[in-house]
């Protein structure tokens, strides 16, 4: 974990069998796909902007997404500790798979929600995709913090680019600003997509069913 730009790695998290298996749930589901919108914060309304975003869901995971979320609940509760976040009641919540054809982005943004009942705490991507890798690029860029620099100005703002390796999965917390750079298919075949399950722990209201921090 970097201090100035805190995000925690976990690898080799599912397993090939997962992989493959999702894999073909998204060949399977490409028609059910929807292109990803915006937040408008000021008037609460969604809507599409390319330039911005480009990228398409589908939030039915089907039967993958019990042990995902299985994985995530049970790292919950260290991930807070690692990353210094004091959250005492979490739930993993929102899963979602998310694919960036070629020319797909999600330019710089923070993923949190205002409101009791949607508080997002950390926000966990995992990547699976065809293997050797069909596309390019694509990082998940994180910003960090600027660097202290005493009686001065302060030093720029730290980045770290995590390159999306399959089977692997990241945690930051929802309020780091991130964006993912654009990604290249050169075959343009739907399978070589970049594709990850993106879902977010959410702080949760007392008397649900929660993942208690520091648990596993």
């Amino acid at each position: 974990m970097d201090a100035r730009c805190p995000y925690l790695v976990y690898r080799n998290v599912m397993g090939q069998d997962y992989v493959t298996g999702l894999l073909n749930h998204v060949v399977e589901r490409q028609g059910d796909f929807v292109a990803g919108g915006m937040l408008n914060r000021k008037t609460g309304e969604s809507f599409v902007d390319t330039n911005v975003r480009w990228s398409l869901y589908l939030r039915d995971l089907g039967p993958f997404r019990g042990p995902i979320k299985a994985f995530v609940n049970a790292i919950a509760g260290p991930a807070l500790k690692a990353l210094h976040v004091i959250e005492p009641q979490i739930k993993p919540k929102e899963f979602e798979i998310t694919a960036y054809p070629d020319g797909g982005h999600i330019g710089e943004h923070i993923d949190t929600k205002t409101g009791k009942e949607r508080v997002r705490i950390l926000s966990c991507v995992y990547y699976f995709a065809a293997t050797p890798r069909r596309f390019d690029g694509g990082e998940l860029r994180l910003f960090g913090f600027p660097k202290p620099n005493f009686g001065e100005k302060s030093g720029a703002a730290s980045f770290v680019d995590i390159e999306p390796h399959t089977d692997t999965l990241v945690v930051f917390p929802s309020w780091l600003f991130h964006q993912v750079l654009p990604v290249r298919v050169p075959g343009g075949a739907w399978a070589d997509s970049r594709f990850t399950v993106n879902c977010w722990i959410h702080r949760a209201a007392a008397g649900r069913d929660i993942a208690k921090a520091g648990r596993g």
